[in-house]
C-alpha cells in the first residue's frame, strides 16, 4: 500500500503566504486555514510534523481532516514578523482562520486531540450558521 502524500505544505516566503491567503479568501471560507508556527529545530515541532503527516506506517491528522482544512507550516525563522504579528510566543502554535483573515482559534502545543477538536468545532459552527441561511 502506497503512503499518502504528505498533506502539511511548507510556506516558502511572504508572497507564497500572501497568495494562500487571498486565495482562501477567495474560496469563501469553505476549508480552515490551518497556520502551524514551528521551528526545524523544536523537538516538539519535529513531533507535531510526525502526527500531522503521518509515516509510511499510516495517516496523518492533516489527511484524516483533509476535506475540513488546509495545512501549511510557517518556520519562525522565515516569518518572525508575521508570529509576532499574531502573537506567537510558543511552538507550535496552530492558528485557525477561515476566509484567510479572521482567526477562530488558536492550540499551542503538542496536543493532537485539542488541535482536532479545535478543528471539528469551528466545522460544527460553521455548518450550524450556515443552516439557518437560504441558499440562492
Amino acid at each position: 500500500m502506497e503512503a499518502p502524500s504528505i498533506t502539511v505544505k511548507s510556506v516558502a516566503d511572504g508572497p507564497q503566504l500572501k497568495e494562500i491567503m487571498k486565495n482562501a479568501a477567495e474560496d469563501g471560507g469553505n476549508k480552515l486555514l490551518v497556520l502551524e508556527f514551528m521551528a526545524p529545530w523544536s523537538e516538539p515541532c519535529k513531533y507535531m510534523s510526525k502526527v500531522l503527516d503521518g509515516n509510511p506506517a499510516g495517516r496523518g491528522l492533516a489527511y484524516d481532516l483533509r476535506g475540513y482544512a488546509d495545512f501549511y507550516a510557517l518556520d519562525i525563522t522565515k516569518f518572525r514578523q508575521f508570529a509576532q504579528r499574531m502573537t506567537v510566543e510558543a511552538l507550535p502554535t496552530f492558528l485557525l482562520l477561515t476566509k484567510g483573515y479572521t482567526v477562530l482559534a488558536r492550540v499551542v502545543g503538542v496536543d493532537k486531540e485539542e488541535l482536532r477538536s479545535s478543528i471539528m468545532q469551528e466545522h460544527r459552527d460553521k455548518a450550524a450558521a450556515g443552516a439557518g441561511q437560504e441558499k440562492i
